[in-house]
């Protein structure tokens, strides 16, 4: 008997992991003073945690053609942007009920303001994005009003960038959505976007033509978040707030380049002694000291890596307060720990894990919980379900008091919980250097 293959929300709570695609946004996604903010991205979060998931950015990707092809190939579940329906979508994709409707607006500059009506259009040269969904607008709008416009479509810029570049004066006129213009104008004092070229458009998120069961999962917990107040609180907190939005947004340049914290400079430069992906230094130091370089805890640890005297002892750093010599001495102890684990048969990935969770309790109780995953018949170089799960069982004395444990007690589910927000944390931090964008 063939048993027939399972539905992608089958596929989502098998693997416990909601995967999405989304664009690098100070709308959509974007990481700010290390913090992962957005819209889209915030309501995926919230979305996730409704099905009893985890959220995964699997691709942050702002050619919308190139994500839709990628969503119909199953390489993630559904595209979390502002997506507009359209009858060529229609055909490849499937759109969740609308979270809400906006219109399309021209954007000019406040001291240049030429164009009061659509039909002062007439000669005028807009520039939108390649595939953005603009280009329709303007072709029924030249038809209807019998006008001629240039229409310039480029793709080395994302929608976002194009209304910086109309508030800088290096192109005169772009189209976006209203929200957005709202949005950003909070820090783009200068531009004008009174002037509506279309409206009823409709914003949704985009899932594979086939996820009957994630449409239905989609659209109840919308439903709910519309309710209870949860959509609007976020609807506000990222276009209507003008105190937060002009505060997340006046650092646009720092977002827009990929930084991630004040200390990238000094994390890429020591993160040469480890050869990892400078982005997961940085989210172990998020998860330490939220990028507070005078963070100290109850026991002593102080600084950006939350460095302990023993530690710096360990390489010879005296002033260890400094955050570069802060750092250097967290790396030289994850290079140390790295190659404890080295002497192990453990995949480069999965040898991360361990690092990590040894970084927060020590290297000692990790081989504890590699021991006793072995002698009960788990494979001692596997972390999830294996040595994870005896690790989070370090505080059972069952398990601490076992002859084949040499630490004692550990309150291993910390150590567990720590490994998880590095890891996610790492997830969001390791797409920002991709090109922004907005509504496709």
């Amino acid at each position: 008997m063939i048993l027939p293959e399972p539905t992608v929300m089958e596929q989502i709570l098998a693997k416990g992991i909601l995967d999405i695609s989304t664009f690098y946004s100070t709308t959509d996604y974007y990481i700010y003073q290390g913090i992962t903010r957005g819209f889209h991205y915030e309501l995926a979060k919230s979305f996730a945690e409704y099905l009893g998931v985890s959220l995964r950015i699997s691709e942050v990707n702002n050619d919308i053609d190139t994500a839709i092809a990628r969503l119909q190939e199953g390489r993630y579940d559904l595209i979390a942007v502002s997506m507009t329906q359209t009858p060529e979508r229609d055909e490849k994709i499937r759109f969740t009920d609308p979270f809400f409707h906006t219109r399309e607006v021209l954007v000019q500059r406040k001291e240049k303001k030429k164009v009061e009506n659509p039909e002062d259009l007439d000669g005028k040269s807009i520039f939108i994005k390649k595939d953005a969904p603009f280009r329709h607008t303007l072709s029924q709008l030249a038809d209807s009003l019998h006008i001629r416009m240039e229409l310039v479509e480029v793709s080395h810029y994302s929608s976002e960038e194009l209304l910086h570049l109309v508030s800088t004066g290096e192109i005169d006129y772009t189209i976006t959505d209203e929200n957005i213009a709202r949005a950003l104008s909070y820090s783009l004092k200068n531009i004008d976007y009174s002037v509506a070229l279309s409206s009823g458009i409709t914003v949704s998120w985009a899932i594979p033509q086939s996820a009957d069961l994630l449409l239905k999962e989609i659209n109840e917990w919308l439903e709910v978040i519309q309710k209870e107040g949860t959509f609007r609180f976020l609807y506000n907190r990222y276009f209507n707030n003008t105190h937060s939005i002009s505060r997340n947004r006046s650092n646009y340049a720092l977002i827009r380049q990929g930084d991630i914290s004040p200390f990238d400079r000094e994390l890429k430069q020591y993160n040469s002694l480890l050869e990892w992906d400078w982005r997961l230094l940085a989210a172990i130091v998020y998860t330490e000291s939220r990028f507070d370089p005078e963070a100290e805890s109850q026991v002593g640890a102080y600084g950006l890596m939350q460095v302990i005297p023993e530690t710096a002892d360990m390489f010879h750093v005296l002033d260890y307060f400094q955050p570069d010599s802060n750092i250097y001495v967290g790396v030289r102890y994850l290079k140390y720990l790295e190659e404890v684990f080295k002497k192990y048969p453990i995949e480069p990935e999965e040898r991360t894990k361990f690092i990590l969770a040894s970084y927060n309790v020590g290297a000692g109780h990790v081989m504890d919980a590699m021991r006793l995953a072995s002698k009960y018949g788990k494979d001692p170089y596997i972390w999830n379900d294996h040595v994870a799960y005896y690790l989070r069982h370090k505080s059972d004395p069952r398990y601490y008091r076992d002859p084949v444990v040499r630490n004692g007690y550990c309150d291993g589910q910390q150590a567990y919980n720590y490994v998880n927000r590095v890891l996610e944390t790492y997830n969001s931090y390791r797409h920002i250097e991709q090109t922004p964008d907005s509504r496709s």
